[in-house]
């Protein structure tokens, strides 16, 4: 589904953007593991459909009530069983708003298990991305969104200039 639902384009956008900036546009082949709520997720809905047009492998990492619905990718219960094998990591929120029943007794105990962490990446050389809001020592640690492989705030700014090119194109289709 491409609806505002299920899909968020200009976040899929900016964040193939900042992958290709990182890697000097050779993405060809390179690891994506996607956590988190995945199911209700539309940054991991697009994500799907375009990183892998690009040569990417889009893995999903999430507990059991949280993963995809679909089967059209991998699908892991913990970050640990794939962190050597991937390029980057793209965390996303818990969407809360988005659920009709309570998974957890509070989002610590989500954390324990799939809070992005200094031990989670140890000395790889990964990629971190979370399309925001970042729900602080949740979604990432605190330490990690200071860590020079968080490229959190590069997607804020790369979002900009984005949607900026996506609506100027919309507007000028016709002229």
């Amino acid at each position: 589904m491409f609806d505002g639902k299920h899909a968020h384009p200009t976040q899929a956008l900016l964040d193939l953007y900042t992958i290709m900036d990182h890697f000097d546009g050779n993405v060809e082949g390179k690891k994506v593991a996607i956590v988190g709520d995945v199911r209700t997720s539309r940054v991991a809905g697009s994500n799907r459909r375009l990183l892998p047009r690009f040569g990417m492998e889009v893995l999903f990492v999430a507990p059991d009530c949280f993963k995809a619905e679909h089967n059209e990718h991998k699908q892991y219960d913990h970050i640990s069983e794939i962190i050597d094998d991937v390029d980057v990591v793209m965390s996303l929120r818990t969407q809360l708003e988005r659920h009709n029943e309570i998974y957890f007794q509070s989002l610590h105990d989500y954390a324990k298990d799939y809070c992005i962490t200094s031990e989670t990446f140890g000395n790889r050389d990964i990629l971190l991305l979370h399309p925001g809001p970042v729900n602080r020592n949740v979604d990432i640690s605190d330490e990690m969104l200071k860590d020079p492989r968080s490229k959190v705030l590069e997607q804020v700014t790369n979002g900009v200039a984005v949607r900026m090119a996506v609506l100027r194109k919309l507007i000028l289709q016709d002229k």
